[in-house]
């Protein structure tokens, strides 16, 4: 077991460990036959000898044993032997003692992930069925839910009888096996209105339970099953507020994190329910960072007449905190209000333009930002809101958020800032030097209002400025100096209209702050999940065919591996064969290393390079590489290629000669083995090679095959 523990190969002990496997202690019994269940399905053949030990033990009087015998059996991953798995399983969900019966449920998920065919055309699935209601072990019943939850899917076991039996004894099971019975409850479809309040009031008490997933799934049927019912609906919002804030505010930060992710949730679906508790939604010294940040969006959705200026007074303590991320947040969080509310925004207003005077400067330049969202959505507040920033230099601010919304301001009020052509002039005549190629478009936008305003000072700028825009590098700068050169070379008083035609009356909605309410819906069915966390339903990023796919059968590799490559960067046609008949005549049609190697680095290769030897690129026959000077180079080299997955058509030299047969054959191709070793299902290896011409480059490749799923996994480097 130790040799196991470090990645050595140790297959050739099994037929003496099989010989020892009689032994009567328990202790030798659990080694030997970890063993033997890892070894199992390389050694398939010798596997068939351990099956009479097994089932001897699988009658032994000690339930430890028996059920170590059926966990064993299940773990062999031996297809022959289906039938005597099935067997044995079978007896264990029988057994007297719970302990085998548990091993035996799990055993049927084991058997089905091997053979599926063979567990659908037993009783098992349907024994597991009559267990969910009639078991009296909790831990059996919790095994049993999981086991039919993977193969069938949670909505077929959410049925009348198995619901109300699960309910009625969800203490007794384990937390991890209530977080499962309460998804099961959520699946449910309720027959009559006295249900929804049978199931709350036996559900109750798990609103007060000190796990933070028991809580949610809770609060997620109580909530997905009063959604018929609006009255009630809101009722419920009401009571779990209380345990979601005591669990918000207790335990660890990640805990804390995940229950005010689901709290927002909340907060938007139903924003005025949480607005007499705002000041639980104020910073605590114990909060991290994203907690905060979660704080400070929900302060702007509960802002409403009767605590907007309580909640703007906390905020604006906030602006100054030691972290310039949540100093920013917070910023943005009062000007959000700002914007939001209905009633008379002076005094929030003035609150925020006094940011200027703190003189930091990442809060200067957020309120600039914040300050600009006023101006296009709330105009009478210009002559204050510009009064405010008539003296603030374009150079004195770095961030390119903060200075396209300077320079959008100088350009449409610049009649009312005396100094804007000024404070943009350097940038002007330096366009080249501004980094962002969209600062850079709204330097000339500026550039184009302002000559309209304030033409003889802006004419030299502007012509500069378009010079510069009409040779930048970036191709939407140069397209759009080229479309105001033209647009004034051919009429200046349209170029006027076109340049000045913003409609300065109030925007009453943003388009990036509305919401999807489709999305908003789904994200909300699926409360007690990441989809929480990611603000996005699980078909965004999880695949959906992902739960059906536990077969896993050797005569069907093509379309399992069809499936883990996907749109493999590889060209199918380049793949290197590892030990088919015709590898040699392969190798040598298509130019040997030189092909091959670039097929590793993803570097497309013509079609008709298979017909013609390669001149541009070749390989050192003998390349020297010591291991010290190896692993310097590969935590300095580029990555030119990680992660990609491709299938392999052939690796029966691997399965039967080991990770030497590989390096064998990249050694015909120049290209030298540095390291090699692991086990057939993840088998490692450290490959160089050195351009023979040119500016002598190395070449370092880490290869992982999976010899069973005929699939490798590369990442090159150079």
């Amino acid at each position: 077991l130790q040799l196991l523990t470090v990645n050595v190969d140790a297959s050739s002990l099994f037929p003496d460990v099989v010989m020892n496997a009689h032994t009567s202690d328990v202790a030798c019994k659990k080694m030997l036959y970890h063993y033997i269940t890892h070894y199992a399905r390389q050694k398939s053949d010798l596997a068939l000898l351990t099956v009479n030990t097994l089932q001897k033990d699988c009658a032994d009087v000690n339930p430890t044993i028996r059920g170590l015998a059926i966990r064993s059996m299940a773990s062999l991953r031996v297809e022959n032997l289906s039938e005597y798995l099935v067997g044995a399983v079978q007896k264990g969900l029988v057994d007297k003692h719970p302990y085998p019966r548990r091993v035996a449920a799990m055993g049927v998920l084991k058997i089905y992930d091997l053979n599926p065919t063979a567990v659908r055309e037993t009783s098992l699935l349907d024994d597991l069925r009559k267990m969910l209601i009639a078991e009296l072990d909790a831990g059996v019943v919790g095994n049993c839910l999981i086991v039919l939850k993977e193969i069938d899917g949670v909505r077929t076991l959410a049925t009348k009888p198995i619901v109300y039996a699960l309910i009625n004894r969800i203490k007794s099971f384990s937390e991890w096996n209530q977080v499962l019975i309460l998804d099961l409850v959520s699946a449910y479809e309720l027959e009559t209105i006295e249900e929804t309040f049978d199931i709350m009031n036996a559900l109750e008490s798990r609103l007060g339970a000190p796990n933070s997933a028991i809580v949610l799934g809770t609060v997620k049927v109580f909530l997905n099953i009063t959604l018929g019912m609006p009255d009630v609906h809101q009722q419920v919002l009401e009571r779990i507020k209380a345990p979601l804030f005591t669990l918000a505010n207790s335990g660890l930060a990640e805990t804390a994190y995940a229950v005010w992710a689901h709290i927002r949730l909340l907060v938007k679906r139903a924003p005025m329910l949480f607005s007499t508790d705002y000041k639980s939604f104020y910073f605590r010294a114990s909060d991290s960072n994203a907690v905060k940040r979660l704080k400070l969006s929900m302060l702007t959705d509960i802002a409403d007449a009767q605590n907007t200026y309580a909640i703007v007074t906390e905020l604006t303590e906030y602006v100054t905190d030691v972290d310039a991320a949540i100093a920013c947040a917070s910023v943005r969080a009062v000007g959000a209000i700002a914007l939001v509310s209905a009633d008379d925004i002076d005094g929030i207003v003035d609150r925020l333009l006094l940011f200027f005077d703190l003189d930091i400067d990442h809060v200067t330049a957020e309120t600039i930002v914040v300050a600009a969202d006023i101006l296009r959505k709330r105009p009478k507040h210009t002559g204050k809101c510009i009064k405010a920033m008539e003296n603030i230099d374009l150079y004195d601010i770095s961030e390119p958020k903060a200075r396209l919304a300077l320079i959008w301001i100088y350009g449409e009020y610049g009649e009312d800032i005396p100094s804007a052509p000024y404070y943009v002039e350097q940038s002007l005549l330096n366009l080249s030097d501004e980094v962002t190629p969209r600062v850079r478009i709204q330097l000339l936008a500026c550039a184009m209002k302002l000559f309209f305003k304030r033409p003889p000072e802006m004419q030299a700028m502007l012509g500069s400025a378009l010079e510069a825009g009409a040779r930048d590098l970036d191709q939407e700068v140069r397209e759009t100096a080229m479309v105001y050169y033209r647009l004034l070379e051919r009429d200046v008083e349209a170029a006027a209209r076109v340049v000045n035609s913003r409609d300065k009356s109030p925007i009453y909605t943003f388009k990036e702050s509305t919401v999807d309410e489709k999305t908003f819906d789904m994200v909300f069915t699926e409360m007690n999940t990441l989809s929480v966390l990611y603000e996005c339903p699980s078909e965004t990023f999880i695949n959906p065919d992902a739960a059906t796919r536990r077969t896993y059968n050797d005569d069907e590799p093509a379309a399992e591996t069809e499936d883990l490559v996907g749109s493999s960067l590889l060209d199918h046609a380049d793949m290197i064969d590892f030990g088919a008949d015709d590898a040699s005549d392969n190798a040598s049609a298509s130019g040997g290393s030189a092909v091959n190697l670039m097929s590793l680095l993803d570097i497309d290769v013509p079609a008709t390079a298979a017909m013609s030897t390669p001149t541009a690129f070749a390989l050192t026959p003998s390349p020297a590489l010591d291991p010290a000077s190896f692993q310097s180079k590969w935590a300095s080299s580029t990555i030119v290629a990680s992660g990609v997955q491709i299938a392999l058509e052939s690796t029966s030299a691997l399965a039967q000669s080991g990770p030497s047969a590989l390096s064998h054959h990249m050694t015909a191709h120049h290209i030298a083995t540095m390291a090699s070793g692991g086990q057939p299902d993840a088998m490692k290896f450290y490959f160089y090679a050195i351009d023979r011409d040119g500016a002598h480059d190395t070449y370092l490749v880490e290869i992982v095959v999976n010899v069973s799923a005929k699939s490798a996994l590369f990442t090159a480097k150079c």
